[in-house]
């Protein structure tokens, strides 16, 4: 198993958008989501991205377009590294889950990495076919879960705290949520405190303060949590320099 210290991995933003970039990597990240547009770029390897039901291979050449809030995972093929960029939009543009390989729409791609404009953003937003989202809405009982996390991350309330005020077990308020998101309710939280985390380092607060602002117990679950959905610590995912030890 390759450790995250060896990735060599870089941050660039800009309003709206948010570049990394990964080298060489075998690194494979668990089942998570984002809150903004994900398109994705294979420069070296292959990787294998699996959105909703649907697994992509995705080779060099190949983007890979995965909608806000949608859960999925993205993995070496057969433990062999691959390269990759990806940029994480803030966009009103409601698109599917969907793999492409097509020359030109790959070109305006390596623009916005080249030049990184708003300009050439929006080419490529533009650009991209404009199929529906396949994300469901999600039952009442799953929207008021998300919204008493987010309301409270540091003092979210407990499942069996949720499954009393919904008269369910807690058996079946998990597997509901599960259903909805694709995702258990601990992802879910986990997932919600790290996205916050970054938000407020990308804002320049100190890193003990966002710690205990997102909710963590301590620095080292702080630490371990964000590794772990990021292969960045916290004080790297601030500066945006290669990662050079994540330990």
């Amino acid at each position: 198993m390759t450790h995250t210290r060896h990735i060599r991995q870089t941050f660039h933003r800009l309003p709206r958008l948010e570049l990394r970039s990964t080298w060489q990597s075998t690194v494979a990240y668990k089942r998570h989501c984002h809150p903004q547009l994900s398109i994705g770029a294979i420069v070296e390897g292959q990787t294998c991205c699996r959105c909703n039901d649907t697994q992509y291979i995705l080779h060099p050449g190949d983007l890979i377009v995965i909608p806000a809030h949608v859960p999925h995972s993205c993995n070496p093929v057969s433990g062999q590294p691959r390269s990759y960029h990806m940029f994480y939009i803030d966009t009103g543009f409601t698109l599917a889950d969907q793999g492409i390989r097509d020359s030109t729409l790959f070109a305006l791609y390596q623009n916005v990495f080249e030049n990184m404009s708003a300009n050439s953003l929006n080419m490529l937003i533009s650009a991209l076919p404009r199929c529906a989202s396949r994300t469901g809405e999600l039952r009442s009982t799953s929207q008021h879960i998300q919204q008493a996390f987010l309301a409270d991350l540091t003092s979210p309330p407990s499942l069996d705290d949720l499954a009393h005020r919904f008269s369910l077990r807690k058996e079946t308020l998990i597997r509901t949520f599960r259903q909805d998101t694709g995702l258990t309710p601990g992802s879910f939280l986990n997932i919600s405190r790290v996205e916050y985390a970054k938000a407020r380092l990308r804002a320049g607060d100190d890193i003990a303060d966002v710690g205990y602002q997102s909710g963590f117990a301590d620095q080292s679950h702080f630490h371990k949590t964000f590794v772990s959905y990021t292969a960045a610590t916290p004080r790297q995912y601030a500066t945006g320099r290669s990662i050079s030890d994540n330990k």
